[in-house]
């Protein structure tokens, strides 16, 4: 048998996509995962579909960690870096500030500082949204310290140690309730999930017991919704549409039909690192709605 030459390929694994919705606008922010080094943002306006394409980001950007202000106008995110020039930059910049991991505001779908905090503890990073310009922080209130301080937001850290749960607020925040929290859930696998609930659409959180925390969506309507198994997100927008992320695609439901809006897995990050994280042009893409 004649074997072709040179290395196999093998295609690259679709995007994994996250999307946090605005409270009070028509307004979400997509995080786009993959390759695995790399994050992008968009921004996505559900009323119309237009989508923004913003900054990619070279290292990993913790959607459960981020959120959304209601207005939609800021995102605060969690980020993190370890490359030695990135770390040497920081200490440069912040006087020699030891900084892997940070806490920032940003006004998306670009990922550029407003606002800036160290989260290099191991302990802290994210926070949540108590206003469109007022911040809680998961980092302690005792040592709260801005890099950057953002103009005319209000931030306040935590104290004793009592972190805020980003994610599950920015749920309820958006329609989401809980049906579900076991005493015990992290590393406890598909017996012992966090249940919430939207309408007809069940989410839940998931730790196996390897600590991989991963989220299943059921459908309690009607009619069955075959895009859920194996999405990696799914809400209620603001406009009522049930809306799906599944194999780096993003899709809305009309009625029994699932239309799709966008395939995020054709936009690849810059050939070079050193453009990561710059405020490149973000050309708008009118998202397929025929």
């Amino acid at each position: 048998m004649i074997r072709p030459k040179g290395p196999a390929h093998t295609a690259p694994a679709p995007a994994r996509i996250w999307v946090l919705l605005a409270s009070e606008a028509s307004t979400a922010v997509i995080f786009r995962r993959g390759p695995s080094r790399w994050t992008h943002l968009s921004l996505w306006n559900t009323r119309t579909d237009e989508i923004t394409q913003g900054s990619w980001f070279h290292g990993r950007l913790y959607e459960w960690m981020s959120d959304l202000s209601p207005d939609g106008q800021h995102l605060l995110y969690v980020a993190r870096n370890e490359a030695k020039r990135r770390v040497q930059a920081a200490a440069e910049t912040f006087d020699g500030e030891h900084m892997w991991s940070w806490t920032a505001l940003c006004r998306p779908p670009r990922v550029k500082a407003l606002g800036l905090w160290n989260a290099s503890d191991g302990w802290s990073g994210g926070g949540v949204f108590t206003a469109n310009q007022a911040l809680t922080l998961n980092h302690s209130a005792r040592d709260l310290k801005a890099l950057i301080q953002p103009n005319g937001f209000t931030a306040q850290g935590v104290t004793d140690r009592e972190r805020v749960d980003t994610v599950l607020l920015a749920l309820k925040r958006t329609g989401w309730q809980v049906t579900a929290w076991p005493e015990q859930w992290m590393g406890m696998g598909e017996a012992y999930p966090v249940v919430l609930r939207k309408r007809a659409l069940e989410l839940r959180f998931i730790s196996s017991p390897q600590y991989r925390r991963y989220v299943t969506y059921t459908w309690h309507g009607p009619d069955p919704v075959p895009l859920l198994e194996g999405a990696s997100w799914a809400d209620f927008d603001q406009q009522g549409r049930l809306v799906i992320a599944q194999e780096g695609r993003l899709y809305a439901m009309w009625g029994t039909e699932a239309r799709e809006l966008i395939d995020l897995n054709v936009h690849q990050p810059p050939r070079h690192s050193s453009a990561a994280s710059s405020d490149v042009a973000t050309p708008i893409i009118q998202a397929n709605r025929s």
